[in-house]
This record gives structure tokens, sequence and C-alpha cells, in this order.
């Protein structure tokens, strides 16, 4: 990705030295005919409905014009961020953001001889539902994640045994020269929750998937029991971003890596208490993990955060918690879980056009954080 240029101790009414090449941008999306929006207040377009001002918040409408805006803003220097649906993404409403690219308006699908070739902003759970009209097994697993085809491609999204990588053939992306290239489901370098593109800056363009006959009652019948089962653990009333880290057992369990004897066996006695068939079926209209989140909220109590009901793994936005709050809470669970799991939810601090200067002690821990992951 293009180095941002510095923005310490600018002040609000302050000559911006990006204000040129953005003005430059501008224009270039004019001629084009590329869809932007200038100082967008993105914070009501995103899943977790946080994130302050985009100077420049740029949908192209084709995976062209996608091409001609990347071309422009790397010959102009210019940083940018990319991003799909939102739904594991956390922005900073103190944050002034310079470029944002969208892929939301991707969105064509086209199939062929039992290949089905989809943009990148097309939607995982309208994905599913074409699906299951094509009797086309192996993407049941994909149900109720709320993103889009290039987030699932990214992150290899997938639950219940499945990933959105298993019926992939190939990735047409932008590389970090502007090119447009075209990689095997081989060279994407898929693993659990992970692919090539996490540590690479390409922008997916298009996914094309073989769609192989199964059993529609089947199928249907997996999707059905897979919605309900999410429905058990999701969070659904406040906005959130889904897990936080990527666990493929029980989250609380896994807190209790460290913890002593006692702790383990107060933990499972609350477990067949309240996990039981009965109790489930008890709770089946109101499911949720309230009593077993009180058994380990002592552990988060410095953070001053009230998680999920639905999970401690699950982080929420209820209007009144503090960015300092999220952050400590994060970093909190992760230390206790240790090097095992996978963050999911991205913390975005950049490109920054403007930081406010109450928060600029949290960018710079955010940003010093994010740059100690990469490194390991």
């Amino acid at each position: 990705m293009i180095a941002e240029k510095t923005i310490d101790k600018l002040k609000v009414g302050d000559v911006h030295p990006m204000d040129q090449e953005l003005l430059d941008v501008k224009s270039f999306l004019v001629q084009e005919g590329i869809w932007f929006k200038e100082n967008y207040e993105i914070k009501y377009d995103t899943y977790f409905k946080s994130g302050g001002l985009v100077k420049l918040f740029i949908c192209p409408q084709s995976r062209e014009k996608m091409k001609l805006a990347v071309g422009k803003l790397i010959g102009k220097k210019v940083a940018y961020k990319v991003i799909g649906f939102t739904s594991n993404i956390l922005l900073f409403d103190e944050i002034e953001y310079s470029v944002i690219l969208s892929t939301k308006n991707l969105t064509s699908i086209r199939k062929c001889e039992g290949v089905v070739e989809v943009d990148s902003g097309y939607s995982l759970q309208d994905f599913v539902r074409i699906a299951v009209l094509e009797e086309a097994d192996g993407f049941e697993g994909l149900e109720g994640i709320p993103g889009s085809i290039g987030g699932g491609v990214c992150m290899n999204a997938g639950a219940y045994g499945y990933a959105i990588s298993q019926n992939i053939i190939s990735v047409d992306c932008i590389d970090e020269n502007g090119e447009l290239i075209t990689l095997t489901k081989e060279n994407c370098e898929f693993s659990h929750r992970k692919s090539r593109f996490q540590s690479n800056d390409f922008i997916i363009l298009c996914a094309r998937f073989k769609f192989v006959k199964g059993r529609v009652e089947e199928i249907a019948d997996n999707i059905e029991t897979f919605h309900i089962a999410r429905h058990s653990y999701q969070e659904f009333v406040y906005p959130n971003l889904g897990s936080m880290f990527s666990i493929g057992g029980d989250p609380y369990g896994a807190l209790l890596k460290h913890d002593g004897r006692l702790e383990k066996i107060i933990y499972y006695a609350f477990k067949l208490l309240y996990k039981n068939p009965l109790m489930k079926f008890v709770n089946r209209k109101k499911p949720r993990n309230t009593a077993m989140n009180n058994l380990f909220l002592d552990k988060f109590k410095h953070t001053q955060y009230t998680p999920s009901n639905k999970s401690l793994n699950i982080l929420i936005n209820d209007g009144r918690t503090s960015v300092e709050s999220h952050l400590k809470y994060i970093l909190e669970f992760e230390k206790r879980l240790g090097d095992r799991f996978s963050i999911e939810n991205e913390m975005i601090v950049g490109p920054a056009y403007r930081v406010a200067d109450d928060f600029q002690s949290n960018h710079q821990k955010i940003t010093s954080y994010l740059k100690f992951k990469c490194l390991q």
C-alpha cells in the first residue's frame, strides 16, 4: 500500500498536504464517470455503525472502472483502503479518512457450463440462494455470514466444516502495481480462515466457482439447520462484527487456558447446567449466554465494556461504549487466548486525513499494535 503522508498536529482549517492530490483524483473520477461521494459520513454505511468522514468515498460501477481508479491513486501516490460489506472491520468516528474504495457496486454474476463467475461485491447470503436454485453442493456453510464474495474469499469464510475455497477455480484481482492478474485456487494459498489476500495488497474483483450438483433436499435441510444454529449465538440486536477471533470450538473454554483447576470445574458445571438440551429447548425462542458471561465478567471488568448476551467473542456497538473500552476489551481477549487463535475483525486507522486531538493517543496505540501484529 502507498505510504500515508503525515497528519501530525493538523487542525481543522489547516491547509492539508494531500489536498491537491485529492483534487486531481476527484477531477479524474468525474472525467471517467466513476461514482464517488465527497466528504461522506460513512458511519451509517457500515455494519458496526461507526466511522468518521471520508474525503473521497469511491464506489466504481465495474471492474474496469475499479482498475482505472486504482491506477490513478497509485499514479498520484495517494494511499487508500478497500472495503466491502464492512461486516468485520472497525472504523473510528474520530478519524477523518482520506480515500476509501468500496466494492459495493461490483455485483455482476454469470453462469456458463457449471462455472459461476461472481463479482466481489455480491452478497454471500444471496450467493447461497443462487446455489440452492442451481442445486449446487458445498455452499451451505456460508449461510448467515453477512459479507460479500470478496470479503469471504479474503478470509476463506465458512462454518460447519465448509469453506468458500472448496469450490473456487480462480480469482481475478488487481495487484499492488495496479495490474490485472488471475490466481488459481492453489495460488490463493487458502488455509483455515486465511488466504494470500490478507498479506498482499491485492484487490479482489471476482471469483469463479464450480457448481457441482447435489441433493437439493439435503442442501436445503443443511441451510435451515445452520440458519437456526446461527440464530442461537449470533448477535442481531446491536450493530456488531460477529466473532472477534476465529475459534474452532468453545470460546469460553479457550479463555480458561491459563486458569486453575477450580475455575475450570466451575465453568464445566455451569456448562452442564445452562447448555444442556433441556435448557436449550426452554430458551430456544430467546437463546443467550448471559449466565456464562457472568462467570467471566470479572476478567474483563477493567475494560468497562458490556459484552453481547450471545457471546463474549462478539464485539457490539451499544452506543455507549467508548473506543478506549472496545480496544482494551479486544486486547485483553487476545492476551487470554494466546497465539492459537487469529483475530477476524480488522481495526482501520488509515489512510487518515485528520485525527481528532483527543484520539491521537489511541490512534498511536492501535497503529503500534497493528504494526506489531504484522511483524509476527
